[in-house]
């Protein structure tokens, strides 16, 4: 029976303190509810202790009112812990030898007793064997040297086995001082018992310091460790007598001391779950042996992460709260090492260790690689091993390539990372949808499980989903689950969603707003946009909105700040207003706004700096600002022309910002016609690129254009595919035409939260319902070698060149004046000679040519 298809564990197991709670509210309901869970994580500080405690209470909640000396002694703690709290129908248990209320810290069979009593009744079962001294049979106390029972009256004592010890080393040679070894022995055989009975095994088997040492006992091996330390002469380790390797001797098997592995098979079961023949590390509710893997699946020992809300494996901190192992953060210490202050392991001690100092301090050579790596494992002989050698390597069954095993088949043959995911036994049903799928964890598919932990993480602290948070659940289980999933772990994710639980009334852009920032928030909001639980709205003009006021708090003087605010506002946020109304704002309309009033602050701290303001500085100051060699500082003067028509300073004369036009292009003349072809005829290159390309060097269009395009701007006519750049559709010629058509049927985004197809643009980008950022675009070009200013100036210094200025500008989209400079630097002088002949028609009607 497998882990997931068990019947549902008892209450007591998944959920032991409710159990026990209930059980002591029940027997006496006048302790508050909050003095009982404080008492219970106190008296049982551990999972297990508190499982001990909630099944016997659940079997017999009498234990807590009758009296009776039964259950685990968490029962008695529990008890002696409330009654100080105003109990007055719970009982202490009373001693099953002597009958009073005294504290029992001793067990006869599942009854408990007092020490006292204990010690009685453990006595009436000593050994009793006729004194090697009086001769009379009473209890052993001890034995002599020779291995003879003692009586009390008879104890041995103290007659020089450490002397005697030391003897015998010395006959062994082991070339150390006879003070040394005397120390040596007293601290490796500290009891009076030890030392006699290490005496005797020496003696009987000289032997065990020669090798032998597996047929001694725990001692005898602590004596040949210390003898070791001290580098002495003619002593052996002691080697496995299973396996015989060299390894610590800490266990028992067949009468002979042995290591951990050799303990471990002999104790071997076939687990319960996955049926292989493995050490037992737990036992389920019905006695079945688990091993370590499946032990760690096994939902009985989950528990709900506090921070992310998942099912999954918990530590739990100070305050008893359960965190998975994503989420656990280790307490803040001084780290003993690098004396950082830092998440340390073992924060509460007087050593604790940062994770990179645990790293660096567990270091040494593979064994088989040589490299200076983390210590994973160790080899047979005992040599270290690093995380990647230490992989078992075995071939695959499927591909026969020798590769770390990842998992096995039916008939137990090896499957590598590659093979398994393809092969069937890594399909199952889901237990809660039925489909059949690689599932992702407790017996779940990854959309049941993203589903699972989107609504435990919107759902507030009194177990409610309200409302308006259904409305955002369904919008991101529009995700893929495996993208969600992942967004869902992240803790910027968990922190977002926590606060949007833990509030009140609809979700809303103000609502969204007041959360901390950071990158989740641009792709949650996007995500509900995108499913019209948010309405759309210009995202680069609120930014502006929200970055204009923090960033004007930076100016010290508030009458400079004033000023910059009405000219962030009256200019910068006026005119993309009435930019967005027209079309979406881009990032470089943004970035042009917010680089225009840095620079004023910039000028005015200046100013400040050399002891002058906006009214008194001159024509020098500015000059002298301009000429500070920093390139971009002629961007003042619309922030200066704006100033001066308003009275707040004088005029100045500021140089206008020089355009590059016309001379970043492409390095060779035939270059722009090289590059379209391969676009036009690569088929390895993306649909993507070769569109956003051929559009680049073909018809001179801005990255940032590009990027807004939508479908409606395609228009399928008898004549074939236009594209509406401008006033007037443009005719696109094969093949161009067919790689368009490719995109719109076939177009898709990137967007892992809340994807969705409903959307009207050409390039869609990472975000749901949002095109693709001019940025990536370009980078996109970048990465295939196109530049992508350079390819445009190229095309449109040729294109300016061919056609008039007017067409050039209804075709293209671009203003006339625009065109107009364009077609002056290729040196078309065309507009000019029809204009002329205008001229010459309106005066002289006679001489005009012929229509």
């Amino acid at each position: 029976m497998s882990v997931q298809s068990r019947e549902a564990p008892p209450r007591f197991l998944t959920d032991p303190r409710t159990v026990i709670a209930e059980a002591v509210v029940a027997t006496d309901a006048g302790i508050a509810p909050e003095t009982v869970a404080l008492e219970i994580v106190r008296v049982a500080d551990t999972r297990a202790k508190q499982r001990r405690l909630a099944r016997a209470l659940a079997e017999d909640p009498e234990l807590l009112s009758s009296g009776r000396p039964e259950g685990p002694r968490q029962v008695e703690d529990l008890i002696r812990a409330l009654l100080p709290h105003g109990s007055t129908k719970l009982v202490l248990p009373r001693c099953a030898g002597c009958g009073q209320q005294k504290r029992l810290s001793r067990t006869n069979g599942t009854r408990r007793m007092c020490a006292y009593c204990g010690g009685k009744t453990a006595g009436q079962g000593q050994l009793r064997l006729p004194c090697s001294i009086c001769g009379k049979s009473l209890k052993v106390v001890g034995w002599d040297r020779d291995g003879r029972p003692r009586c009390q009256r008879h104890r041995p004592g103290q007659q020089g086995e450490v002397e005697e010890i030391c003897l015998i080393l010395h006959k062994a040679g082991t070339g150390l001082d006879a003070t040394i070894l005397k120390d040596l022995v007293t601290r490796a055989l500290p009891l009076p018992s030890q030392q006699r009975s290490v005496l005797v095994e020496l003696m009987r088997r000289p032997g065990l310091l020669t090798g032998e040492g597996a047929h001694g006992s725990p001692r005898v091996i602590a004596l040949i460790n210390a003898l070791l330390t001290q580098h002495a002469q003619g002593i052996t380790a002691p080697s496995c007598p299973f396996c015989h390797r060299r390894a610590e001797l800490k266990y028992r098997r067949d009468e002979l001391r042995c290591c951990r592995n050799c303990y471990d098979e002999a104790r071997m079961e076939s687990c319960s779950d996955c049926g292989r023949p493995t050490r037992v590390n737990r036992r389920t509710p019905e006695g079945g042996p688990l091993c370590c893997s499946c032990a760690r699946r096994d939902p009985v020992d989950h528990e709900l992460c506090a921070g992310c809300g998942r099912l999954a494996l918990a530590r739990h901190d100070t305050e008893g709260k359960p965190w998975c192992k994503r989420c656990w953060r280790d307490p803040l210490a001084v780290c003993s090492v690098c004396g950082i202050l830092k998440p340390c392991h073992f924060a509460g001690t007087d050593a604790p260790r940062c994770p990179a100092c645990t790293a660096r301090r567990n270091t040494a050579p593979c064994s088989l690689c040589g490299d200076d790596r983390a210590v994973w494992a160790r080899a047979a002989n005992g040599g270290p091993l690093c995380e990647r050698c230490s992989r078992r390597r075995e071939p695959c069954a499927q591909c026969s390539h020798t590769r770390p095993v990842n998992s096995r088949g039916p008939d137990g043959g090896a499957l590598c990372k590659v093979c398994y995911p393809k092969h069937p036994i890594s399909f199952r049903e889901c237990s809660r949808c039925g489909s059949h799928e690689r599932l992702h964890h407790h017996g779940i598919c990854p959309a049941c499980a993203a589903d699972r932990q989107l609504r435990a993480l919107l759902t507030g602290s009194d177990g409610i989903l309200r409302t308006p948070l259904e409305q955002v659940a369904a919008a991101l289980a529009a995700s893929p689950p495996s993208s969600l999933l992942l967004w869902l772990g992240r803790p910027g994710t968990q922190q977002l969603l926590g606060i949007l639980a833990s509030g009140a009334g609809p979700v809303t852009h103000a609502v969204i707003d007041q959360l901390p920032r950071s990158k989740s928030i641009f792709y949650l909001r996007a995500a509900l946009v995108a499913h019209d639980v948010l309405p759309a709205r210009d995202e680069y003009l609120a930014m502006f909105e929200h970055w204009l006021p923090r960033t004007l708090e930076e100016i010290p003087d508030p009458e400079e700040r004033a000023i910059v605010k009405r000219y962030g506002t009256w200019f910068h946020l006026r005119n993309l207003r009435r930019r967005a109304r027209r079309r979406p704002l881009t990032q470089g309309q943004l970035t042009t706004a917010r680089t225009d009033i840095r620079a004023a602050m910039r000028l005015l701290s200046w100013l400040h700096e050399h002891g002058m303001s906006l009214a008194t500085c001159t024509q020098a100051d500015i000059d002298v600002w301009l000429s500070g060699g920093q390139k971009g500082r002629t961007v003042i003067r619309n922030f200066m022309i704006w100033c001066s028509a308003r009275g707040y300073c004088c005029r100045f004369e500021i140089p206008t910002h020089t355009t590059t036009r016309g001379q970043e292009v492409l390095p060779e003349a035939d270059q722009r016609w090289t590059i379209s072809k391969r676009l036009l005829t690569d088929t390895s290159l993306d649909t993507v690129d070769r569109v956003a390309g051929c559009l680049v060097v073909l018809y001179g269009q801005r990255i940032s254009r590009i990027a807004g395009l939508t479908t409606d701007q395609v228009k399928e006519t008898s004549a074939g595919l236009t594209l509406i750049l401008g006033s007037a559709p443009l005719n696109v010629p094969e093949p161009l035409a067919a790689l368009i058509r490719e995109l719109v049927r076939r177009r898709r985004g990137h967007a892992a939260l809340g994807h969705t197809d409903a959307h009207p643009w050409l390039f869609p980008g990472a975000r749901a319902g949002r095109p693709m950022s001019a940025e990536h675009l370009g980078t996109r070009l970048n990465r295939i070698g196109l530049r992508g200013r350079a390819g445009r100036n190229s095309a449109l210094l040729d294109l300016a060149a061919e056609l008039p200025a007017v067409v050039l500008s209804n075709l293209l989209g671009i203003h006339v004046e625009t065109a107009t400079a364009w077609a002056a630097e290729a040196g078309n002088i065309r507009p000019g000679y029809a204009a002329e002949l205008a001229r010459r028609a309106r005066e002289h009607p006679a001489h005009s040519p012929p229509p």
